[in-house]
């Protein structure tokens, strides 16, 4: 059994933000709702296996 090390990076699908990128920017006065991205469920983290 191999050891492996996972790497934690920005999630690719939302820079980093965690929010989904169909988000529309917030007027004055709008409610902002927020939309987890799908890909790293809001956090902006993906992990992945180090080589």
């Amino acid at each position: 059994m191999t050891d492996q090390k996972e790497i934690e990076r920005n999630c690719p699908e939302c820079d980093g933000t965690g929010q989904d990128r169909g988000m529309h920017p917030v007027r004055l006065g709008e409610k902002h709702e927020f939309r987890p991205c799908t890909k790293c469920g809001g956090s902006g983290k993906i992990k992945e296996a180090a080589d």
